[in-house]
């Protein structure tokens, strides 16, 4: 039938494949974890840009709006969250990163969103 030297090789590259396997389904599962904190913090900063940029609006509503979006809508996706809000006369700038939960160890991805916005004006 089959030569001698095959016997148990079948068994060592289904290990290897599932090993394999394993790693790019857990790979997808870290770049899911970092899209979800990307669209979160992304969806901060607009946020707070909105309130800040509003006519009587200011940097202490939009980081307390900021703040509430962190806690409630993106939750525990991104980690270490850091947030930079500045307003101009004419604009405003809003920067939310932090690092995106790690679903393999040691690997933390970074995450950073900037937004602009105009501020609001009356004619």
């Amino acid at each position: 039938m089959g030569g001698a030297g095959d016997r148990g090789a079948v068994t060592v590259e289904i290990a290897g494949y599932t090993t394999l396997m394993l790693l790019t389904l857990l790979l997808g599962v870290q770049v899911i974890m970092w899209g979800m904190a990307a669209l979160g913090a992304h969806y901060t900063a607009d946020h707070a840009a909105q309130v800040t940029r509003l006519r009587g609006g200011s940097t202490t509503a939009g980081r307390a709006d900021a703040q509430t979006m962190l806690a409630s809508a993106v939750g525990g996706a991104l980690h270490h969250p850091h947030l930079t809000l500045t307003r101009t006369t004419t604009t405003v700038t809003v920067t939310v990163s932090g690092t995106a939960t790690s679903v393999l160890p040691g690997i933390a991805p970074p995450v950073s969103v900037t937004v602009h916005a105009p501020v609001e004006r009356t004619s």
